[in-house]
């Protein structure tokens, strides 16, 4: 076969030398053919020599995957054998399923029980070690954080053992020396914060800490309440009743108790005050208030900036000092009775130097006055007023009673007066002026509530001297009594000007000494109406006034004698009163003289004669031509009007006159009753009876018809005076 195949290439290599030599001139580039024969052998022989060579790598290749796949092959036999054995075992372990699972369960419990024991085992370390960083006020932080983790430790276990109660009293026997851990950590908190106030200037880092675990604390527990809220929603819903999840953590409630001990801070800090000091003498007493009170910068200064702002301390503080300021003055209100009034208005000065204090560091001025009026000082701002209203009844009664004893002083004018009211508003004024130089509000409005009972007493004690007969009291006591009163108005009303100055709008607006002051020209009226009373009261006025419209009053003797005593009266009384009183004296006088002429008219029992007419003409010449020297000239004709309105009345000539005339004096005195009229048509002996009467009726029914719902005239000048005539009596118009 190999032989046939070299011959059957032997052959195809003659017949490709024919091909390529099919000329003999072609035998020359012979040797150019075999160049290239060789060059492409050469070449040929390259590539079968890479081919060789891939071949025999991938052969090499398989032989190595084949040897792989035989290894692996082993494993897979060995791996299915495994199998077959593991199923076999897996078989068995199921057959005992729950010894396994009762393993399991103990290795877990083993290793957290292992866990926990090493978590115990430190908490000895852990709680010796808070102890001893207690002892340093820069660890106080970081200690209480041990300490709650301390207590979340705690609290693990606890809640691990369940209804375990046995088990649970032994954990609460080991853990007993955390408990005491925080015992000491509070013990040391609190007293830290009750020694607030040279805490916070020696070591105020301290303060600001502890401040800073109180807050720390507040977040704890309301996460705590928070997480229990959560809880027990969540059980809610789950179909538990309310309440029967855990009990939430008990709060600490670190802020209340924060303030409680500041507050046991400020009680001790006024023991010694309280409790021994307060009962020595009052200067050590106010002495030591205000070294207590002057500390109260310090804590605005260096206290409250240690706390965080909501916690308002500095208002607090004053509140708490507030307090225990009050208590003092209740304890020195005990003995109110045995402190003079000079150390009454010690004290006094010395709350208005506290409140002014407040007011400096910016507390608003409500609180500011809380010690003043928080009812503390009533015993004592009592027993002061009470003394000086007791010492104001004696002076005044003493200068009263001076004054009636002794005839009145003269003025370079001539005015007469006496020295009590200048005394009593000297006095009065130096009372309230040392009031206002020592006190606070509430106490000038007690001593302005004194003064308006003072004043009242003296005008009281004034009125009980004008009720005796005006004769006793005589002309110039009566005008010095108004001058006095006068002057009483202007200086009281000065007096309470200053008063009501120094007094807050609250207390301003529950005085009032208007009426009071008022008072004081009530009194000087009255006055000038007595003066007028001695007058008419003079015997010899009196004879005179008792001549009218007899015989020597035609003559017109009455009336002028009656002017000229007016004349000597009046030159003494203008000199002796001052100018508005003498306008009212004068103008009181006048209505007085005509009330006396009508009367007089009225009680006469004469027949009315043209004479009659004729001289009642003259004396309102007179009257008028005397008291327009004093009065306002158309005053002075209006008040005489009466007398000729009378006088016009008398000499009506027919019914309808009368009619007229009454008609026309009623419009200016609406008070005149009919019962005037009826007086003075029996005076008319020309008038026959009949005509008399109905003239009368007439009249009674023009002044029926000027009533209103039955009700009588508003009393005027004259008519409503006269004695002549009873008060009229009204009948209802149907």
């Amino acid at each position: 076969m190999a032989e046939l195949s070299a011959i059957e290439a032997k052959e195809a290599a003659v017949k490709e030398v024919a091909k390529l030599l099919p000329l003999p001139e072609n035998l020359a580039s012979i040797a150019a053919l075999k160049a290239d024969f060789a060059q492409r052998q050469q070449a040929n022989d390259a590539q079968l020599s890479t081919s060789v060579m891939t071949q025999v790598e991938q052969a090499k290749a398989g032989m190595d995957v084949l040897a792989a796949s035989q290894a692996t092959i082993g494993e897979l036999r060995d791996a299915f054998m495994l199998i077959d054995k593991l199923c076999t075992e897996c078989k068995n372990l199921i057959d005992h399923h729950d010894q396994i699972n009762l393993l399991s369960h103990a290795r877990n419990n083993l290793n957290t029980a292992i866990k926990d024991a090493e978590g115990m085992m430190s908490i000895s370390e852990e709680a010796a070690a808070a102890r001893a960083s207690l002892a340093n006020e820069k660890e106080l932080v970081r200690t209480f954080e041990r300490l709650n983790v301390l207590e979340g430790k705690r609290r693990f276990a606890l809640a691990a053992t369940g209804s375990r109660k046995a088990e649970a009293s032994r954990l609460t026997e080991y853990f007993e020396e955390v408990s005491q851990t925080r015992e000491m950590f509070e013990e040391t908190l609190w007293g830290h914060i009750r020694d607030f106030f040279n805490l916070a200037q020696e070591s105020p880092q301290t303060l600001v800490r502890c401040a800073k675990i109180v807050e720390m604390q507040e977040v704890i527990d309301a996460e705590a309440a928070r997480e229990a809220a959560e809880a027990d929603k969540a059980s809610t819903a789950g179909g538990d009743p309310p309440g029967t999840t855990a009990p939430p953590k008990q709060p600490r409630n670190y802020k209340t108790r924060c303030f409680s001990e500041l507050e046991r801070g400020v009680e001790d800090h006024f023991h010694d005050l309280l409790n021994n000091f307060i009962h020595e003498d009052l200067k050590k007493v106010l002495d030591e208030a205000s070294a207590i009170a002057s500390e109260l910068p310090d804590i605005y200064d260096y206290v409250a900036p240690c706390f965080p702002p909501q916690y308002e301390i500095f208002v607090f503080m004053v509140q708490l000092y507030t307090q225990h300021l009050s208590t003092m003055l209740r304890k020195l209100g005990d003995k109110a009775q045995d402190l003079a009034n000079i150390d009454i208005l010690k004290v006094m000065g010395w709350i208005a130097r506290y409140q002014e204090q407040l007011l400096a560091l910016g507390v608003e001025e409500s609180k500011a006055e809380i010690l003043a009026e928080c009812g503390a000082m009533d015993p004592l701002m009592n027993a002061y007023v009470d003394r000086m209203q007791d010492s104001m009844q004696s002076w005044l009664s003493n200068i009263l009673e001076d004054d009636w004893s002794r005839p009145p002083k003269f003025s370079d004018e001539g005015r007469c007066w006496t020295p009590s009211a200048v005394d009593f508003f000297r006095l009065l004024g130096e009372q309230v002026a040392t009031v206002q130089n020592n006190c606070t509000g509430i106490m000038v409005y007690k001593v302005a509530q004194a003064v308006i009972q003072v004043m009242n007493d003296f005008q009281a004690a004034e009125r009980r001297h004008m009720d005796e007969p005006v004769m006793e009291i005589g002309l110039e006591h009566l005008c010095a009594l108004v001058n006095n009163n006068v002057r009483c108005y202007d200086l009281a009303k000065d007096l309470s000007e200053n008063i009501m100055h120094s007094l807050p709008d609250y207390y301003a607006e529950q005085i009032h000494f208007e009426d009071t002051c008022r008072n004081f020209l009530d009194i000087a009226k009255d006055a000038v109406h007595l003066t007028l009373k001695l007058i008419f009261e003079d015997p010899g006025v009196r004879s005179i006034l008792q001549a009218l419209y007899q015989n020597d009053w035609y003559q017109g003797l009455v009336t002028e004698t009656l002017i000229e005593t007016f004349r000597d009266y009046f030159g003494d009384i203008e000199r002796f009163i001052e100018e508005r009183s003498f306008r009212r004296f004068a103008e009181a006088c006048l209505e007085r003289t005509i009330v006396a002429y009508v009367d007089a008219l009225l009680l006469q029992k004469n027949y009315v004669k043209e004479a009659t007419l004729e001289r009642m003409g003259k004396d309102e010449y007179q009257i008028n031509d005397f008291f327009k020297v004093h009065v306002n000239e158309k005053k002075v004709e209006k008040r005489v009007q009466p007398l000729a309105d009378l006088r016009e009345l008398i000499m009506s000539d027919s019914s309808e006159s009368f009619e007229l005339n009454y008609t026309t004096l009623l419009q200016n005195h609406p008070d005149c009753p009919p019962e005037v009229v009826a007086k003075l048509v029996g005076f008319r002996e020309d008038i026959a009876k009949a005509d008399k009467k109905e003239v009368i009726a007439r009249c009674q029914e023009i002044f029926q018809a000027t009533l209103k719902d039955g009700e009588g005239p508003k009393p005027g000048l004259i008519f409503s005076h006269l004695t002549a005539i009873p008060r009229p009596k009204l009948t209802l118009k149907k």
